[in-house]
């Protein structure tokens, strides 16, 4: 979203010529990166920046470093859909309107009613007109990354056996596990409490096994064990005998990638999600195979994306204006 104006109404007049001057030496207004014609401010990559950093380190301080590969992030990501839009509009692409309309909607129905959604755009100083283009441009850029550089297929049976012939010599094998786990404390409830805990924990599960929400963001949100709202409940290492027949009797049963019924311990109860079990057999390291080859095919998709948008970056003019906004192996460079 772009950033809010200053209104244009009666009292803009009534600034001084020392405040009028010094907006116009802010550089955060100024244009740090051109895309032939369209400019992008330093404000803009910072606010996008910092809403991103706040997006993934949940409250974490974020340190000089960390903002400066988040600013690089966000430029590359500006610059590429610039380019992308260049390049749709030079092969003529185009989208029903049917289809803009259906995914605004969509948009909308998120916010639960139009008038909060109608505040929302008003914050960012933005018109539904506006809106609705940045959608028709987004449409088509996946028109065309679709063409040229597709989202990879899902790893195949055959594939993660063979990745398992590869590295299965390197494997630890041990009693412990890993995992991660909801638990509600149950000291001094009644029964019906309890029974309403467990039915409670059966209902996150059901939503987690329907990919209504991952098991980290139900703990952080349900977890009485404080650690979870950081960590999302994951338990580091250990062997399972150490938490007590219950859990040995529930997580016995699962296999890596799945949720355990919900099992008693002392004073709680809880549900367990088991990610690793080290026992050296294919099925206990499919789950992370899957992963591991998920990660692989997304970085050579992504190393593909940064070959065609340097490719654009030479049919389109880019200018990097401002070293502090220039990332290590700039998209398109000062070409």
């Amino acid at each position: 979203m772009s950033l809010k104006l200053i209104s244009r109404g009666a009292a803009a007049l009534l600034l001084t010529a020392s405040i009028a001057s010094a907006q116009l030496m802010n550089t955060k207004s100024l244009d740090v990166i051109r895309v032939e014609k369209t400019g992008i401010s330093a404000g803009k990559i910072d606010s996008l920046a910092k809403m991103l950093g706040a997006q993934q380190l949940r409250g974490q301080k974020i340190d000089d470093a960390t903002m400066t590969q988040l600013r690089y992030a966000v430029i590359d990501n500006l610059v590429g859909q610039e380019l992308i839009k260049l390049e749709a509009k030079k092969q003529g692409i185009k989208v029903p309107a049917a289809k803009v309309d259906s995914v605004a909607n969509l948009f909308k129905s998120q916010f639960g009613s139009e008038e909060k959604f109608k505040e929302e755009l008003k914050k960012s100083n933005t018109t539904m007109a506006q809106f609705k283009e940045k959608i028709e441009d987004q449409l088509k850029s996946e028109i065309i990354l679709e063409k040229k550089v597709p989202y990879p297929k899902d790893p195949t049976e055959k594939q993660k056996e063979a990745f398992w012939e590869l590295e299965k010599g390197k494997v630890v094998i041990n009693d412990s596990i890993s995992g991660a786990q909801i638990i509600i404390k149950t000291k001094g409830k009644s029964a019906q409490e309890i029974s309403d805990a467990k039915d409670m924990l059966k209902g996150l599960a059901a939503q987690v096994r329907a990919k209504k929400a991952t098991f980290a963001q139900l703990a952080a949100m349900y977890s009485d064990d404080q650690s979870a709202k950081k960590n999302g409940g994951v338990v580091p290492k250990f062997v399972a005998k150490s938490k007590g027949d219950a859990f040995v009797k529930a997580v016995a049963k699962v296999k890596v990638g799945e949720i355990t019924d919900v099992y008693t311990e002392k004073d709680q109860v809880a549900i367990f999600m088991l990610t690793e079990r080290n026992d050296g057999k294919y099925e206990s390291y499919k789950h992370q195979i899957d992963y591991i080859l998920r990660v692989k095919a997304e970085q050579e998709r992504q190393a593909q994306l940064k070959a065609y948008l340097d490719q654009l970056g030479k049919t389109y003019k880019v200018q990097y204006l401002d070293a502090k906004y220039t990332p290590p192996q700039a998209i398109g460079g000062n070409n």
